[in-house]
């Protein structure tokens, strides 16, 4: 379950998706209907909050491809003054986007409670800026330049490199948010790029942090609908976010907060929560999961498989990936066993072998024939052992389950 925190604004698997309305200050940006000027900012911010935005996202200097070099002190100039304007007169929690830590001290220190790096920290010293704030913190993933990968593999491997990195200089793994980096950031990122990562958002859960989609009005989205001009892309970024959101975002920054509201709404309720279970101290969490039984069975009936192979086919075709959280060593050693001994496979951690008395947590690997195995065992062992095999039995009828769409 994902839970996390954005200034005083929670976000996670469990609460609304949560709406960064964008406030810019930079005039140099790709969408001029987004720009604010220094007089125009405060009543901005304000109309965004009553809208119903949860916080506001302030910047001033764009990112656009091909945009001039903004010096660090031009940067202040448009920044700190509006800043000041929408915490003196707003109750509402700012993030900053800033690639520097001088302006993220300047701006942490006046009472932004978020900065959002797009650069992914390639100012050594942010990570431990924000840290020294207890701040929350936006990971954008880039390498050498802002937004600069293309593939989604290398995205979670960097923003896992970059979220350890800043959790070693002091940010509290709560306050951390991760952004994949839509946006043709660098000529080489064509449209199909930012489509396979939309596609593959889920996949950013293996993280364990709040998904930031930062993906309005943007150039993939005018690429696929034939519209050069940022104005005429608001169907497009409607359908792209209701996406995104299907597809696991918890933040999504927006230029249009009012029109948004009902389409992260809308997508948050189909998404349902996760398939997941608490018994006592002990959780379990369907993570993953690929086949099921009775669409499997009749895709099996169309190759004319015999009736008799079906169902011991469909058990074998399922294929589930649980968490198991709050065990101790014992309990982790026995699943791993129980796992071995049906041909699936379950992740321990190593301390478990060294009978470390904390709560750990456990993957389970196995096909719904080996994990159905694995339940019935476990509801017949002594101590908590056949409440863990209560909790995976709930866990995985979660998974059919209209419960998770309340």
């Amino acid at each position: 379950m994902i839970e996390g925190v954005l200034g005083r604004v929670q976000a996670g698997d469990l609460d609304p998706v949560r709406l960064m309305g964008v406030v810019n200050l930079s005039r140099e940006s790709f969408y001029k209907g987004s720009v604010a000027g220094p007089e125009a900012a405060l009543p901005l911010a304000r109309t965004m909050q009553e809208e119903g935005a949860d916080l506001i996202d302030l910047g001033a200097v764009s990112t656009a491809l091909g945009s001039p070099t903004i010096s660090e002190s031009e940067e202040r100039e448009r920044l700190i003054p509006a800043l000041k304007e929408i915490l003196k007169n707003l109750d509402i929690d700012v993030s900053v986007d800033t690639q520097r830590a001088r302006i993220a001290e300047e701006a942490l220190a006046l009472g932004a409670t978020c900065i959002n790096d797009v650069s992914g920290l390639l100012d050594q010293k942010m990570a431990a800026t924000v840290a020294d704030h207890d701040a929350s913190l936006v990971i954008m993933a880039s390498r050498r330049r802002p937004g600069d990968l293309l593939g989604m593999a290398e995205i979670i491997a960097l923003l896992g490199e970059r979220m350890r990195a800043a959790i070693e200089a002091g940010v509290t793994r709560q306050k951390i948010a991760v952004d994949p980096g839509v946006g043709k950031w660098i000529p080489e990122k064509a449209p199909a790029y930012d489509l396979a990562i939309l596609d593959g958002f889920r996949r950013l859960r293996s993280l364990g942090r709040p998904v930031v989609a930062a993906i309005s009005r943007k150039s993939f989205i005018g690429a696929c609908l034939g519209q050069p001009d940022p104005a005429k892309r608001l169907a497009g970024t409607l359908a792209a976010t209701a996406i995104a959101v299907y597809n696991g975002a918890h933040v999504v920054r927006t230029h249009d907060v009012a029109l948004s509201l009902e389409t992260v709404r809308m997508s948050k309720a189909v998404r349902g929560l996760p398939a997941s279970a608490r018994k006592d101290e002990i959780d379990v969490e369907v993570l993953g999961h690929l086949g099921e039984g009775f669409d499997l069975a009749e895709t099996l009936r169309r190759a004319e498989v015999d009736e008799r192979g079906i169902e011991r086919l469909c058990r074998k075709g399922s294929f589930r990936v649980l968490a198991v959280r709050g065990l101790n060593s014992m309990e982790a050693l026995v699943i791993k066993q129980e796992m071995l001994a049906r041909g699936g496979d379950s992740a321990i951690p190593k301390l478990a072998l060294r009978c470390d008395p904390r709560p750990m947590s456990v993957l389970i690997f196995g096909t719904d024939s080996q994990i159905s195995g694995l339940e019935k065992n476990l509801k017949s062992q002594p101590f908590r052992l056949a409440m863990v095999g209560e909790a995976v039995s709930e866990a995985l009828r979660q998974m059919e389950s209209h419960e998770r769409y309340r």
